[in-house]
Order: C-alpha cells, then structure tokens, then sequence
C-alpha cells in the first residue's frame, strides 16, 4: 500500500471538528492475529488512518491477542467513510455513534463482525449540533453531553444502549457571564445518582476562556442542576472530545477529574486532579494533585483509570518540544498513583505522535497501550501497573499514517 505523507496533529483534529473522519475495518494478515473468530467478532479493534487533510479515510483492523504477532491493513481494509469518524464510543462490543452532521443527523448502534461495521440499529438524532464528552450511568445508559449550534446552551440526551430510545434536554446552568459567549463542555462522570459536569464559558476566539473551573452537580435522572462547584485553583474544563478521558470514577464510585492548560487557558496553568467524594456536592479540599509538579512541570491531555488507584497519563514532553519544535512525535506516558498523588514510573517507551487519540484500554487484568512511534516499530504494549515495566506486544505493521484508538470489544 502507498505511504502517504503524514499530516500534522492539528489538521486531523480540525478535520474532525469541521466534517468528521472515516472508519473501516479490515482482517489481520497470517502472522499471528485472526479476527475471524466462531462468532465473527473480534476481541480488540485498532483504529488506522491513511492520508493527509482533507484526504483521509479511517480502518478498523481487529486483533485478537495483544501480546504477540502482527497486524497490517495491507491487502485488507473495507473503506467506510460515509459510516462513522473516531470520535466514537465502544462499549460492550458495540460502537455507538452520535452523528450531529447536518446531512446526516442520526444515532447509530454498530457491530465490528465478519469485518465489517454492520449497523445493528440506527435512530434520528438532531437535538445537539455538537457533543463534547459522555459518560455511561450504567451498561445500558449512555448520557451525551453537547451544545446547541451556537453554543449558548448544553444539552443533554439519554441514549437506552439497547433500543436506542433518546431523551432530550437543557441544563439550568448559570447564564454565561458578561464578556463571554459560549459554553463549553470537558469533564463529565456519574456516581451514586449524580452526574458531574465540568464547562468553561469560552471567549471569542482568540480570546481565552473565563479563569477558573466549574462543576455542575446534576441529579439523576431529573437532570435538576443542584449546585455548581468554582474554584480558581486550576482553569479550562478538562478534556472536550469524545475520543480521551480525563476524567473517572474509581471503584468506590469517588470521581477524579483532571484541568490542565489547553488552546483556550493560560499555559501556566497548572495541570491537576480534584476528587469529589462519592455522593458529594463539592470538591474534597483534603485532595489536591498537582500532576504537573509532580510529572517535571509538564502538561498532562489524556487520564486513564486502569484500576486499584492507578492510571495512566499522557503528556507532552517539554524536553522533546525544546529540541525539535516543529515534531509531532513528542508525547509521552506515566503511571501513576491517584491514591497517593504519585508519579509511579514515566514509562519507557517511544514518543508517540499526536496528543488527543485513544491510546490505553484495559483487558482481563491487564493494561495496553498503543504507540505510534517515529522511528521505530510499532507496537500495542503491556504495562506492568506495579513496576511501570512495558513489553512490546502485538507489532502494528505500516502503511498507515496514524493509528487512531485501541478499543477492547470483548
């Protein structure tokens, strides 16, 4: 397959904004993986992307062993770009699709089988114009929460995973404040009958967003906004995208939620986790992880729980930035410790290119992540979560120009 020349991170993320990207799927090649299982399914999925802006087209290639042999898209492939981009969401082996395309506009359920990405159910779907972020309340409900077209108002939809059933409404949050004109939406957990989340009102571009951070507590199901969290101690809203976490509900059902600077806050502000105790109202002022002291300084994008007060993030490393400014290949990963506010181990591994992808998933016990590197193979790799060790697994053989998410389809 040609090699296509690699596009910059920016250009793949605005090409999301601006129309959506494509996804497909394809069989693994003879030398270690088979997707082809009794049943047709696949038990993980990587996510590849060939060309540049605004000639891209995405592949699903599915893999059913992550520790050994190799997958490639050469040969293989079912182009599917009028179906879905990777802002999309796995569950349960299910992939769920909110398209709020004004050609489009329809909620879809798929099943990555007999490698394709068969449509199970699809409904209408045109009440939000965008979607920021989403959390599961539990395995059949799923809660998007997004904007109206010009963003003056966030909007909710409750989605029954099941039937695709769709409730729609409004959030009663404070009036966007004087000087600024939009909301935006990053951060949003549930836990023991609330929902958590977090917004900034936004500035005219380039203007910043409004200082500080919010959190609005939400109760469940009324969707009634019981209060809402300030605090100046960290800016921005968290993660706004559909394809990274930065936040999580550990398993005492305590929500984490992680602010850093971004394109729309100040770059000194710092990068940090806040807790909110389960069924709180407010932020635990017992807890306060700085991440960006205790990382050298750097600003962590992507936060992903993997279990027993671990996690695994990701960060850009200032050091590769400072040699070579202009390198897409500069982002870096660290596991660390949520319960006792620790960096465990910046892990050893190549720098990966891009900083808002899907990297990590959790399996059986054990935790991957997929690198895509510069200069060296590439691999999906097995993190040790008590010594921060890393073994290369599955190899991700080239011709692709990105590789895009890991989902774990079991």
């Amino acid at each position: 397959m040609k090699r296509l020349i690699k596009p910059s991170f920016y250009f793949l993320f605005i090409s999301t904004l601006i129309m959506g990207t494509t996804i497909s799927c394809s069989s693994n090649d003879d030398s270690g993986n088979d997707d082809s299982g009794s049943d047709g399914k696949a038990d993980y999925a990587l996510w590849l992307q060939l060309g540049s802006w605004p000639n891209t087209t995405q592949y699903i290639v599915g893999v059913d062993d992550l520790t050994k042999g190799s997958v490639s898209l050469v040969g293989n492939g079912a182009e599917v770009t009028s179906k879905a981009d990777y802002g999309i969401i796995a569950k349960n082996g299910f992939y769920y699709y909110p398209s709020t395309s004004s050609n489009f506009g329809k909620m879809t359920k798929f099943e990555f089988k007999n490698n394709q990405l068969a449509v199970v159910k699809e409904v209408p779907f045109t009440y939000q114009k965008s979607i920021n972020c989403y959390t599961w309340v539990d395995d059949n409900t799923l809660i998007l929460i997004g904007t109206n077209g010009d963003a003056t108002k966030v909007l909710y939809t409750v989605v029954n995973a099941t039937t695709l059933e769709i409730k729609n409404g409004e959030l009663a949050l404070p009036a966007i404040a004087a000087g600024f004109s939009a909301y935006n939406q990053g951060n949003v957990e549930y836990s023991n009958g609330k929902l958590y989340v977090a917004f900034s009102n936004m500035g005219v571009w380039p203007a910043l967003a409004k200082p500080g951070m919010n959190i609005a507590v939400v109760t469940y199901p009324s969707f009634a906004v019981e209060k809402v969290i300030e605090s100046t101690d960290a800016d921005g809203n968290g993660g706004s995208n559909m394809w990274m976490p930065t936040s999580t509900t550990d398993e005492s059902g305590d929500v984490y939620m992680m602010f850093f600077a971004d394109w729309m806050t100040t770059k000194e502000s710092p990068t940090k986790i806040f807790r909110i105790k389960k069924g709180a109202s407010a932020i635990d002022a017992s807890y306060n992880f700085n991440l960006g002291t205790a990382l050298g300084g750097e600003t962590a994008s992507g936060f992903w729980y993997v279990g027993n007060g671990k996690a695994i993030v990701k960060y850009i490393d200032s050091k590769i930035v400072a040699a070579s400014p202009s390198t897409l290949f500069n982002t870096k990963f660290a596991l660390i410790n949520i319960a006792t506010n620790s960096v465990i181990k910046k892990l050893d591994l190549p720098a990966d290119k891009g900083s808002q992808l899907q990297n990590v998933i959790t399996s059986d016990g054990k935790v991957f992540i997929q690198v895509n590197a510069e200069t060296t193979k590439d691999y999906v790799w097995e993190v040790n979560t008590t010594t921060g060790a890393v073994t290369p697994g599955v190899e991700i053989v080239g011709g692709y120009d990105y590789i895009l998410r890991l989902d774990n389809l079991k």
